[in-house]
């Protein structure tokens, strides 16, 4: 059995341009593996039938959208020893056109996942010189409303549906800079609001008029666990000694201990 407490745990800052950008997550997730592969920097892997890399982007970037500011974790195998810097250097020689890789850090195995800590997405959409006129009043209008819903595919069933859902309370922070409008979403798990389809439903537009719109950053929460070592160390240990038990085979056996519980012998 491979000892997954010696993995390395990473988090990767970096960006995504044209012409990656115009990949859906999976691609772009497929991408930034391929890219450890090929830097010569192993990935550890997951234990499903088919195990896959354990690399995990922070929130889905919307399709055609480029995003300044992007995050993932990654776990390199057991025994990777090379430094940051190294490790850096080699992922930026071997991305691809459009990936950019900003900066890494080490983190804690039992830290928590990327994807939980997404708090708040600051955007900024270069409105059209055409629409701009327009735009300044029906996005006021918008502000200074309570409610504003817009048509949203989701699955009922295995069945595509469509429904009104309320996004006033999700778009916030909003304000223009000469003809861009900077504006912020919350990040509320289990719900992947796409910023394109809200400016177009309050612009009354097609999304293939819209233009530019850009993903500056995500801002990340501070992570409960990490002032939690011993909690969560001590269960990845036990986790680990479990696996360590199960493996020795036959021979085995437990006894009820008043204090601890269930013992190994």
């Amino acid at each position: 059995m491979p000892d997954n407490m010696l993995n390395r745990a990473l988090r990767v800052k970096f960006s995504v341009r044209l012409p990656l950008a115009n990949c859906p997550p999976p691609m772009l997730l497929y991408k930034l593996s391929s890219t450890f592969a090929d830097a010569g920097v192993p990935l550890a892997m997951g234990d499903e039938k088919r195990p896959r890399p354990i690399v995990n982007l922070a929130y889905p970037l919307p399709l055609g959208v480029e995003g300044l500011e992007e995050w993932a974790d990654a776990t390199l195998e057991t025994g990777s020893s090379e430094s940051l810097d190294i490790v850096k250097e080699q992922l930026r020689r071997c991305s691809p056109k459009g990936l950019y890789i900003l900066d890494i850090e080490q983190i804690p195995l039992h830290a928590s996942s990327i994807a939980e800590l997404c708090e708040t997405a600051y955007w900024s959409w270069f409105c059209p010189d055409k629409l701009f006129l327009d735009a300044v009043q029906k996005i006021e209008i918008f502000s200074n409303s309570d409610s504003f819903k817009i048509n949203k595919t989701s699955k009922v069933h295995g069945k595509k549906t469509m429904a009104l859902v309320e996004v006033r309370h999700v778009i916030q922070e909003l304000c223009w800079e000469d003809k861009t409008l900077r504006f912020s979403t919350k990040i509320i798990q289990g719900q992947a609001l796409n910023p394109q389809k809200v400016i177009a439903s309050i612009m009354g537009i097609g999304l293939e008029q819209m233009g530019r719109l850009q993903r500056e950053r995500i801002v990340i929460k501070h992570d409960p666990k990490l002032s939690r070592h011993d909690k969560y160390a001590i269960k990845l240990r036990n986790i680990y000694e479990d696996a360590v038990l199960l493996e020795s085979g036959p021979g085995i056996k437990l006894c009820e201990d008043d204090e601890e519980g269930w013992l190994a012998l």
